[in-house]
């Protein structure tokens, strides 16, 4: 960009996600007491990449409850933090769990998280996945 400012992403959400092969979106929203946003039963997903079998709960925060991306991480750390000890015994039996960001991305753009709750996102102990989609919007 010529002004030497990067723009934030745009049309981000912000998911808590836990995926497994044999998901039981039930017994999920039971152990967490949180009930997902979205749920995708394990099986063949004809969306999805050739071979994918995995069922996801995803809780998600997105444009719809507010358009600013640090509100949007802010308030997903907040639900899995009154659940961390959960997601991190259900994380050593086997489903994968993790936080993803995602949004469109220009050529420069940044996705901020403020070092406060970079930090909380550590202590959570899941991983953070960034997916920038970079097609024109």
């Amino acid at each position: 960009m010529s002004s030497g400012t990067a723009r934030p992403w745009v049309l981000t959400s912000v998911s808590l996600v836990v995926k497994s092969n044999d998901l039981d979106p039930d017994a999920v929203s039971a152990r967490l007491g949180l009930q997902p946003t979205a749920v995708r039963l394990p099986g063949p997903d004809r969306w999805g990449p050739p071979g994918e079998v995995y069922g996801r709960w995803r809780l998600t925060c997105d444009e719809h409850t507010t358009r600013d991306p640090a509100e949007q991480l802010e308030q997903i750390v907040s639900a899995a933090e009154g659940c961390a000890s959960q997601l991190r015994s259900m994380q050593a039996e086997g489903p994968e769990v993790y936080l993803e960001v995602y949004g469109f991305a220009d050529h420069g753009s940044q996705f901020l998280i403020p070092a406060p709750l970079f930090s909380r996102i550590a202590q959570l102990g899941v991983p953070l996945s960034l997916t920038p989609n970079l097609n024109s919007r």
